[in-house]
């Protein structure tokens, strides 16, 4: 190879790699713009608690993960009951893990302790496998 041959294949190696380089960090900015956290954000996983039949107490382990964007105290809290599920003081996130048991679905709510106004909520879905038996247990045995 000549020696302006090698210098322009030199030349097209970079503005290729700087293409490629430009490339990359408009597409990671883009990601982190699409996947950054969400103000007064509250998750829950699993989402939906399966029970075998209709009227059947659904047992599952389930995670709540919050995000907000100020420190604060906060409690989680089932909304059927307006009992508090649990309270942290001075955070702004945090991760969450217990076992669930219903029979129905149930609501929660991320709020600022001592206030009434939800900042965020989020549905457990209870659902079954079966509806119901289709016959009626007979209490009576014919011989």
């Amino acid at each position: 190879m000549t020696l302006t041959n090698q210098t322009s294949l030199k030349s097209k190696l970079i503005i290729y790699l700087g293409l490629f380089f430009l490339f990359q960090l408009a597409m990671s900015s883009a990601y982190a713009a699409n996947h950054s956290r969400k103000e007064n954000e509250l998750l829950v996983t699993p989402k939906r608690c399966v029970a075998l039949r209709k009227g059947q107490t659904c047992y599952q382990q389930v995670t709540f993960k919050w995000h907000q964007e100020e420190l604060g105290d906060y409690c989680l809290v089932e909304l059927s009951e307006l009992r508090n599920v649990e309270c942290w003081t001075q955070v702004n996130n945090a991760e969450f893990s217990f076992d669930f048991q219903s029979d129905s679905t149930r609501h929660y709510a991320l709020r600022k302790s001592k206030q009434n106004n939800n900042i965020a909520t989020v549905i457990i879905t209870v659902s079954w496998v079966f509806e119901s038996s289709k016959r009626p247990k007979s209490r009576w045995k014919l011989f």
